[in-house]
């Protein structure tokens, strides 16, 4: 992360949100142009912020998707985010963020890992704690599996309604092929209709959950340097 960077101004209030949700106050957001990472510090600095908790509340504002979404019918069927971290996790805050895995997602999910790389996984939602750069991540995905078996089985619905109306037609008339061939187009459509439909509050479920782990991640790993400090 670059300390040359320039922080709007609703982005200094979010940093110093983050860097002080565990005190009661925080100082106020500055005004102007906007200011670097180091000038954000110093200002944290002259009300009891250490700089490394701002340096994390800045890096939790990173957190972006990894690449374009995955769509279906022009609603996005995947979601990823990925929290930059400043050092490797503990086998302490690894556990606490399984933890906060299982309650965000209201899942047990498995735990997997494999030297540095860790991982906890549900299903097609894997969270991913990895070396990465010049310094370590969480990385986030999850994927809407089901929709690609419903799309598949509305396709089959509708070739259904056509091939059954050209049928019944040849032997029994129009009525009759239109009417059966009508339930089966009106069970595709429906089939479409539901996979698609719900896909958007999906996708804002998600993100908004993994929104909440990146933030709260730079407050563990404040936890872990407090308890060691304390020591």
């Amino acid at each position: 992360m670059s300390d040359s960077r320039h922080y709007d101004e609703q982005e200094i209030a979010e940093i110093l949100r983050l860097a002080t949700e565990a005190d009661e106050a925080g100082p106020p957001p500055a005004a102007g142009t906007g200011l670097t990472l180091a000038q954000i510090q110093e200002v944290g600095g002259e009300v009891g912020i250490p700089a490394s908790r701002i340096e994390r509340a800045a890096r939790s504002l990173e957190s972006v998707e990894t690449s374009p979404p995955a769509r279906f019918l022009g609603a996005p069927r995947s979601v990823a985010r990925i929290a930059p971290l400043d050092r490797p996790l503990s086998d302490d805050e690894w556990m606490r963020l399984v933890v906060i895995l299982r309650e965000t997602f209201e899942a047990k999910g498995t735990v997997e890992e494999l030297g540095p790389l860790r991982t906890w996984y549900n299903g097609n939602l894997h969270v991913h704690v990895e070396p990465w750069e010049d310094g370590h991540r969480v990385r986030m995905s999850t994927f809407k599996g089901n929709v690609t078996e419903l799309a598949i089985l509305s396709l089959v619905c509708l070739a259904m309604a056509v091939s059954t109306a050209l049928a019944i037609y040849s032997k029994k008339g129009l009525d009759a092929g239109l009417f059966i061939s009508g339930m089966f187009g009106a069970a595709g459509l429906g089939l479409i209709g539901s996979a698609r439909l719900g896909l958007p509050a999906w996708a804002d479920r998600r993100a908004a959950q993994m929104e909440e782990i990146a933030e709260r991640i730079p407050l563990l790993l404040d936890a872990q340097d407090g308890d060691i400090g304390a020591t």
